[in-house]
């Protein structure tokens, strides 16, 4: 295999915006020449690199999808979005708690003791609570998404890759829209956004606001209440200030909300599958539920998206975003300030082990305040510091603040194990109080090495300053889950240097191939809701990486057929990985440790293919072989029994194979008119929720943790008529019995089902 990937680095290359993403015309991109309008609609242009490039120009793996093409696929939150990109996963357990993979490194803690691995932006500001990253994408200009280490440009908890999304901003001409929609399980949205200036082009002015709501497709049995649905509302609004031509302040004020409707539930499996899920074996007690009490059975889960729970789930989420971005044309470089504030909070609660009986209910309240500050010089092209356009660069710092609050009530019920030893339910509570401080520096140069070759040089210094005070309190001492109240005060000081270098020849202006050198960081944390203080105390370190790729991009046929491919060797150093353990008795462990060394393969393929100038034909693959090289779970054991090593299994939601399909034909009806006939198809081969391959050795619940593989169906038909449009849409047509995500708990699954089959209508209006 390692044999048959040096093969494939060796020819191949780096993947860029995938065809169905090309095919959108960016509102920020230049209008193609006449001549050209009908086999080059417009490229969308990107600032992945801290500058306005072409998508192909870019020597990154990098998928953009420009905002009609956002508008097109329907995408409003990253589960629609990660299927059209290779080898990324989305999983979620709720709106509030998103699990982002790409090339298989990710993260599912949400905690603020923990970060993402995959750096979230919106409108170029980090956001560092996962929890709060995404709520509806809406007005949306553009969003890029970047595969592989990003820490030269991007900075910190950006070791899988990082998403840029890029909201629209306000225009010296009117401009608006409007749409309103309804759809299965009671739903409905309204969106309406406007836009123009105030003072002619000196100062401009957009606000959108939007609402949605949808019944969940998980129904509680025992009252009838339906969860994971949508209950969202929201606005933006921003003002462009333009005193001269050379200076501008562009503000932004941002609110979203999400509801109960949104909160998710999961079924409790026991030790036994309770839907038919090919592939999953049978251990040997379907009921185990953890922490349950001796003989007490739950009402048997039935399959479905129906099962009985004692606590109905609940989410409050709140977020706020202000951006102040100051830019300056100095002649020789655009001088650029960012200064940004986001708040979060979150409220909600789940029935964690997912069963009928009163066992252990967890309610968590975070608040977090953000702020960050970022400075950078950018050369102009065609001053006097690029030497007559030698060399492109760009020279940053970078300041991140967080201070958050986090507090979890586990509220133990008649049912479990604690109360049949104390006597009565019992309440463990863990306290978190965290505080960053992080620091970088960095710079990158492009020299151009005359018309055809070009090398890029970048580095970035990040220093991280952690502190987390943790407390644990009981309801009664000596009884479990805080067995004794304890408080410990943890700090730690994180520093890393990333290098880059890239190497592009282009053989013409639309074929050009590259080789990549760079290394990532994320930056180490505290054990998310710790029961002991000896858990406390145990911190987990940085996760390192160094990687090499080598991409090939290239258009042909006058721009109707492109094919850029992109292979990628990861040497992947202390992984953090996290597992929730059952040490009976009562007690249980949620354990972030460094998984020792994972080496992973790959290779992205996109193809785009417009044979018509009314049809496209597009198909993404990733492939990916993705495993750990040494991990125990219990360095204590010498030598290491069969089930604590992981090691030679494959990284958890890293499935080989990745593919999406998707075809779009285009029907003239008139002058001013015409239908629009859409249709994707998105497979993912078998993968893990859990280390340990779902191999029984492991004990419990591990060996349900296998997804088998699984596609999903999505067909969209619009019609347009002048500045209106009609948009009917299903996805997951043939109501595909999936998972986002499971949590292994002891000898108990808590299993999250992906949304079934949804359709809808939508009216829109714009100007």
């Amino acid at each position: 295999m390692q044999a048959t990937t040096l093969k494939i680095l060796l020819s191949g290359a780096a993947i860029l915006a995938p065809p169905h993403a090309v095919m959108a015309q960016d509102t920020a991109a230049p209008e193609a020449p006449a001549a050209q309008a009908e086999t080059y609609p417009g490229e969308i242009l990107v600032t992945a690199q801290r500058r306005e490039e072409r998508v192909q120009d870019i020597p990154v793996a990098i998928t953009a999808f420009g905002g009609q093409q956002v508008e097109k696929l329907g995408i409003m939150s990253l589960e629609n979005l990660a299927p059209r990109v290779p080898s990324f996963y989305f999983g979620s357990f709720g709106a509030a708690r998103p699990q982002l993979y790409i090339r298989g490194i990710g993260t599912r803690s949400f905690d603020p003791g923990s970060e993402s691995s995959v750096g979230v932006f919106i409108d170029d500001v980090y956001a560092g609570r996962a929890s709060g990253s995404f709520g509806s994408l809406r007005d949306i200009e553009r969003i890029e998404v970047l595969r592989g280490p990003q820490g030269t440009l991007y900075g910190r908890n950006t070791i899988a890759g990082a998403i840029n999304v890029i909201t629209k901003g306000p225009t010296d001409h009117f401009t608006g829209e409007a749409e309103a929609g309804i759809s299965n399980r009671d739903g409905y949205s309204l969106f309406g956004a406007v836009g123009g200036p105030i003072a002619g082009d000196k100062l401009m002015f957009r606000v959108a606001g939007w609402k949605a709501e949808r019944d969940g497709y998980q129904t509680n049995l025992t009252n009838g209440n339906k969860f994971q649905g949508i209950d969202n509302w929201g606005g933006r609004a921003r003002l462009k200030f333009a005193p001269t031509d050379v200076f501008t302040v562009d503000l932004t004020a941002e609110l979203s909300r999400d509801g109960d409707k949104a909160a998710f539930a999961g079924f409790n499996r026991g030790s036994g599958p309770a839907r038919s899920l090919a592939g999953v074996t049978t251990p040997p007690n379907p009921f185990a539920v953890f922490l349950g009490r001796p003989g007490r059975t739950p009402i048997a889960y039935s399959g479905g998206n129906d099962g009985y729970w004692s606590f109905d789930p609940y989410l409050d989420r709140k977020t706020e975003s202000y951006i102040g971005r100051v830019e300056y044309d100095a002649g020789f470089a655009t001088i650029t300030s960012i200064s940004a504030l986001k708040k979060l909070r979150i409220a909600d609660g789940r029935d964690l082990e997912g069963s009928s009986l009163d066992v252990i209910n967890q309610l968590s309240n975070e608040r977090s305040k953000q702020f960050t500050q970022e400075i950078r010089i950018t050369s102009d092209p065609n001053g006097g510091a690029s030497f007559d356009g030698a060399l492109d660069w760009i020279i940053g710092a970078f300041y991140y603040r967080d201070r958050s609050a986090r507090r979890d009530e586990f509220r133990l019920g008649n049912d479990s194990v604690v109360a049949l030893l104390s006597g009565g339910p019992q309440v463990s509570t863990a306290i978190s109080d965290y505080e960053i401080d992080s620091y970088a520096l960095f710079g990158q140069a492009t020299i151009h090495l005359g018309e055809k070759f070009e090398v890029t040089l970048g580095g970035r210094y990040t220093r991280d300053e952690k502190r987390a005070v943790q407390q644990g309190l009981n309801t009664r001492p000596g009884v479990p889950l805080v067995a004794a109240p304890f408080s410990v005060d943890n700090s730690a000081t994180y520093e890393s240097f990333d290098p880059r270098v890239v190497a592009t020849y282009k053989f013409s202006p639309d074929a050009s191939i590259y080789a990549s050198f760079s290394t990532g960081f994320k930056s180490g944390g505290f054990q998310y809701v710790p029961f002991s203080a000896a858990q406390a105390n145990v911190l987990f370190q940085p996760e390192d990486i160094t990687t090499y790729e080598v991409g090939f991009k290239s258009e042909w046929l006058d721009r109707r057929l492109r094919f850029n491919v992109a292979a990628f060797h990861y040497d992947y150093k202390d992984l953090q990985v996290s597992r929730i353990v059952d040490l009976g008795g009562g007690a249980a462990a949620s354990l972030i440790s460094n998984a020792a060394a994972s080496k992973i393969y790959g290779a992205d393929v996109e193809l785009m293919l417009r044979p018509s100038d009314n049809f496209d034909v597009s198909v993404t693959y990733g492939y990916l072989d993705a495993k750990y090289d040494s991990y125990f779970t219990n360095a204590a054991s010498v030598p290491p029994t069969a089930a604590t090593n992981f090691s030679d299994r494959p990284l958890v939601r890293a499935p080989k194979h990745s593919i999406n399909v998707g075809g779009e034909w285009r029907i003239p009806t008139g002058d001013d008119s015409g239908l629009t006939l859409r249709a994707d198809y998105a497979l993912l081969a078998k993968f893990y929720h859990e280390p340990g391959e779902a191999d029984a050795i492991y004990g419990g619940a591990v060996s349900l943790s296998k997804e088998p593989s699984y596609g999903l169906l999505d067909l969209r038909a619009a019609y347009e008529i002048g500045d209106f449009r009609v948009t009917a849409y299903v996805t997951n047509v043939t109501k595909k019995d999936y998972r986002r995500t499971v949590l292994a708990l002891g000898s108990t699954l808590s299993d999250f089902p992906g949304e079934p089959r949804t359709y809808g209508l939508k009216v829109g209006y714009r100007f």
